[in-house]
């Protein structure tokens, strides 16, 4: 195995690259981690393996130019770890593997645990130089134990967040093979949804960006999220520009309400991201609502036939409750004096 600690992802092809672990969806793809790489507060490298020609892993890894994290979700200070395990973490002293930003990591790597536990070892070896722990934000329960495995259990975890999925809902006996009461609630929804009246359509991001920026940033200001139109822009318009990721935005309108849901097709999989409804409180608006965080997603995936749909994190219950099944998705970080050990076993 030949490995390097390279800068740029672009002597590996996308098609190369998402193959290794697809996991992540779109966030861990190969065209939005270039995006990631041309974000100035990051020194960004790549641990590269190739076999035989084959590519068999290409381990992002970032370190943070600046003195406070660019969002809170990434700072593992604020994780729940052991306190005396958070009082060493800081931006000076951390080196993410996987992912910074998106909420979800891959690890795209190939090969038995003795493989992956020598690239750890090297990643170790780089942190270890510039006096850095490592630290693994927002991976999947897979990557986890693979990871565990391969330190020797060294990696302290925990949860951060649980993700909803709806797998197989294209299939049209998916519904006939869900419980009673989860059926129960799709009916209700329905009759919810056409006694609203709602109309509904699908636009490409440049098509409804400034309807759907002032909705988005409306409503994440209402739920005491900071936000404004032009950073919903800025954020859509980043993923427009992502090559092989199509932004769609889902609009429905009714008696008083209009609402939009923002998403993102890659491959075989719909991500749900934001909504944005009129401000109120009426039995239309929950309509309203229901339609776009579940009923529309998933007529636009079977329509397209798109096997995956991620419907993110927020309100598990209702959720759950229409069929979606939930992940978990963890931290782990491996402290400085683990990380130098790390590299000390290394050959």
């Amino acid at each position: 195995m030949e490995t390097a600690m390279v800068a740029d992802l672009a002597d590996a092809g996308p098609e190369e690259f998402d193959t290794l672990d697809p996991t992540a969806g779109a966030a861990g793809c190969y065209h939005r981690l270039r995006q990631r790489q041309a974000d100035r507060r990051w020194s960004t490298g790549y641990l590269r393996a190739r076999e035989g020609g084959r590519l068999t892993a290409a381990i992002p890894v970032y370190a943070l130019r600046g003195r406070s994290w660019p969002s809170h979700h990434y700072d593992p200070a604020t994780w729940p770890l052991p306190e005396q395990l958070r009082a060493g973490l800081s931006p000076a002293t951390c080196l993410l593997v996987g992912g910074c930003a998106d909420g979800r990591s891959g690890l795209p790597a190939r090969g038995p645990a003795d493989r992956l536990g020598r690239l750890v070892a090297e990643l170790a070896g780089y942190a270890a130089a510039q006096d850095r722990c490592l630290v693994f934000p927002y991976l999947s329960g897979a990557a986890r134990a693979a990871l565990t495995e391969a330190t020797g259990d060294r990696v302290v975890w925990v949860p951060l967040r649980r993700e909803a999925h709806l797998r197989g809902a294209t299939d049209p006996a998916w519904e006939r093979a869900l419980g009673s009461k989860v059926r129960g609630v799709l009916r209700r929804d329905r009759r919810r949804i056409a006694a609203a009246g709602l109309t509904g359509s699908v636009h490409g991001w440049t098509e409804l960006a400034d309807e759907a920026g002032e909705l988005v940033a409306a409503h994440n200001v209402r739920l005491g999220e900071p936000d404004h139109p032009e950073f919903a822009r800025m954020r859509y318009a980043e993923w427009h520009e992502c090559a092989g990721v199509e932004v769609v935005v889902i609009r429905v309108a009714g008696a008083g309400v209009t609402g939009v849901l923002t998403a993102l097709v890659w491959r075989d999989e719909l991500e749900l991201c934001e909504v944005g409804l009129t401000a109120g409180d009426s039995p239309d608006r929950l309509a309203a609502y229901l339609d776009l965080v579940f009923h529309r997603p998933l007529a636009l995936a079977r329509e397209r036939g798109l096997r995956h749909l991620r419907l993110g994190s927020a309100a598990e219950v209702p959720k759950r409750s229409r069929g979606a099944v939930f992940t978990e998705l963890y931290g782990g970080v491996l402290d400085r004096e683990q990380t130098r050990r790390l590299a000390g076993a290394r050959g």
